[in-house]
């Protein structure tokens, strides 16, 4: 049974179009028949129903399709491990992490961790939490670092860190070291508030703030970057997790106003992934030592 035949059968069962099949896999309509009749006489059994111009599925082509994906799945990581030996690499490992951690240091410490341990392949992919978990059960990551914890309860998982939020200005608006009383309701008069970089706290917490404060001007934005580029720039403030502003905070270029109006929620950073999969322990310990948070 040739890998191409079974390719072709693939992209044909999927469009039941000939056609469209050859044309995705820029051969010519004739070597898709071709190949679709050599495949079937291997298998003693008709995969498509033909009728003029249109062809569909049989009962046997659409059990063959679940078991096609699944060699050619196994083909592809089979030719992947192959090349990785080749380069003398011994294990590669996806980590799917949440914008918010690259934030931090953590992309760092990993790099650091690649260049001790030559032997292993890290390659990362910054996705929104809502999908991380979707990605480590479908095989195509390996560590998944998100803000939202696992529903399957037989998956490894740790909480990787629980940041605080701190109130975040622009650098000159406060000094801190003067102790002087804060008016935070000016505070909120004068700065506008970015909102919603965070997918799991900003409901209950604009609700406390609408309900503290008479007035405040109010900006969603998506992501934590652009959140403290604003910031940066003197045009608002926000609440952000202590973890990603640990650089800035370190180098002057935000003020840190402390915050006692009423309790401010943390931040839960989770790591898992499935009791199958072999994760490097010394991966492991690296991501809960929690130093670099």
């Amino acid at each position: 049974m040739d890998y191409k035949w079974i390719k072709t059968f693939i992209v044909a069962a999927k469009s039941c179009n000939f056609r469209m099949a050859a044309e995705e896999l820029h051969v010519s309509q004739p070597s898709i028949t071709v190949h679709i009749h050599q495949l079937e006489e291997f298998l003693n059994v008709s995969l498509f129903h033909r009728e003029k111009n249109r062809v569909q599925l049989t009962e046997a082509g659409q059990l063959f399709l679940t078991e096609a994906l699944q060699i050619i799945q196994q083909w592809e990581k089979s030719i992947e491990r192959f090349q990785l030996v080749t380069k003398g690499i011994k294990e590669k490992i996806i980590i799917a992490m949440t914008p918010l951690m690259v934030e931090t240091i953590l992309p760092h410490i990993i790099y650091q961790f690649i260049n001790e341990h030559p032997t292993i392949e890290i390659s990362i992919l910054v996705e929104e939490s809502s999908k991380i978990e979707e990605l480590i059960h479908n095989g195509k990551a390996h560590i998944g670092i998100s803000l939202f914890p696992t529903r399957y309860r037989h998956w490894c998982q740790e909480l990787l860190v629980d940041s605080p939020l701190e109130l975040v200005i622009p650098l000159d608006a406060f000094d801190d070291e003067t102790g002087a009383y804060i008016d935070y309701e000016e505070l909120f008069q004068t700065y506008t508030l970015f909102t919603h970089h965070h997918p799991t706290i900003w409901e209950d917490l604009l609700h406390q703030i609408n309900h503290k404060y008479v007035y405040t001007k109010q900006v969603s934005i998506s992501q934590s970057y652009v959140v403290k580029r604003l910031i940066k720039d003197g045009l608002g403030m926000s609440f952000l997790p202590r973890m990603i502003v640990r650089r800035e905070r370190m180098e002057g270029r935000f003020n840190i106003v402390p915050f006692t109006e009423f309790a401010l929620p943390s931040v839960p950073v989770y790591l898992f992934y499935k009791d199958s999969v072999q994760v490097p322990q010394k991966l492991l310990q690296l991501f809960m030592t929690r130093d670099y948070l």
